[in-house]
Formats: C-alpha cells, sequence, structure tokens
C-alpha cells in the first residue's frame, strides 16, 4: 500500500524539494502553503505522515499546527506522526516542539539521506525495501 504524506509548508520550492528528497520512497503527497489548510486535508485524506515547517504566515505556526492535530476528535488525525522542520535557531525550540506533540524535529538545511531516514523511520519503511509491497 502507498503511503502518503503531508507537506505543510509556505514556500513551493521547499515543498517541491521535500518531494524530491523523498522521491525513492515512492510515497504519495498532498501539499499545504498554511496550517489551516493542513488541519483541513487530515481531515478528509488518509495521511501517514506528516512534516510541517515551524514558521508558517498566517494566525498558526507549525508549533500550534501539531497541538491542533494531537487534540483532533479524529483518533486517525492525532495519531498521525509530525516531524517539525526549521531553520529556526532558538534553543529551547526542540523542547517546544517536542512538548507541543511532535515526533521528531529536524533543522534546516536536511540532507536527503537524513531527511528520508526520518520518512522511513516514521513510516516502518526498510532501508532498500519496496514500499508497494505489502
Amino acid at each position: 500500500m502507498k503511503r502518503t504524506v503531508l507537506l505543510v509548508e509556505d514556500s513551493n520550492t521547499i515543498r517541491h524539494i521535500l518531494r524530491v528528497y523523498l522521491m525513492k520512497l515512492k510515497l504519495d503527497f498532498l501539499e499545504a502553503d498554511r496550517a489551516e489548510q493542513g488541519l483541513r486535508l487530515l481531515d478528509s485524506q488518509q495521511v501517514d505522515l506528516v512534516i510541517a515547517d515551524v514558521n508558517m504566515p498566517g494566525g498558526m505556526d507549525g508549533l500550534e499546527f501539531v497541538r491542533r492535530v494531537r487534540s483532533s476528535e479524529w483518533a486517525r488525525v492525532r495519531q498521525v506522526p509530525v516531524v517539525l522542520l526549521t531553520g529556526g535557531k532558538a534553543p529551547d525550540l526542540e523542547a517546544r516542539a517536542t512538548e507541543a506533540g511532535a515526533s521528531e524535529f529536524v533543522r534546516k538545511p536536511v540532507s536527503i539521506d537524513a531527511l528520508a531516514a526520518v520518512a522511513r523511520r516514521h513510516l516502518s519503511l526498510e532501508e532498500g525495501a519496496d514500499p508497494l509491497v505489502a
């Protein structure tokens, strides 16, 4: 069964780079350029992993996004792994992300191998395994 990753990132360029980095895992992607849109997609689509930026424009940043995911009325939404990405340098940011309910915290720039390893871990995909084989 093919896995679906939701990318919640305001930069179209960064979303494209994330897709390219994860291309070899043969995943399906949903994309949102705002946290609010990401929440709507989570409510309406089957998602296996969320990768979201911490700093997003609008009324909701990545930390609040994670809090809302974790407090969803839907168990399938609450249980989705959420990986937060940031270029921010605040020393307490990782602790705040963990407190909010993030499954993992990754600082930018992230390498292709590091991001693929994070995705494999949260999607329970083995190194070199074909994700299409059940």
